[in-house]
């Protein structure tokens, strides 16, 4: 797991260290035991999840741990899922490039 983010406090880290990393982690092997990941493989491939999470999530003080589990826990299964079938298509890719909008790059363009 690579952060996008400079880790600078300790519960930040023990946020993104623990609880989605553990999640990232429950994910893959779900991957597996759902055949996304064929389990005759698993000992020959690596994966490479790089992470944002936003660092104002170590000021809440009502985190719900269990929750921001099961979020990254799905989408890293989704996120293997489609890579192992390779979805989105490059034909898919290619037909809607204009189409596709970084969420942040349109703050950018509005000026937020």
């Amino acid at each position: 797991m690579v952060s996008k983010v400079t880790v600078k406090d300790d519960r930040y880290t023990n946020i993104l260290m623990g609880t989605v990393q553990g999640a990232i982690a429950n994910g893959v092997l779900d991957s597996v035991r759902e055949g996304y990941i064929p389990k005759d493989i698993v000992n020959e491939v690596g994966i490479i999840v790089s992470v944002w999470l936003n660092p104002s999530v170590s000021d809440d003080k009502n985190l719900d741990h269990q929750i921001l589990f099961d979020i990254h826990r799905k989408a890293t299964t989704n996120a293997i899922q489609k890579a192992m079938n390779d979805e989105p298509s490059i034909d898919w890719l290619l037909e809607n490039q204009d189409k596709i909008i970084h969420k942040y790059f349109e703050k950018a363009l509005k000026g937020e």
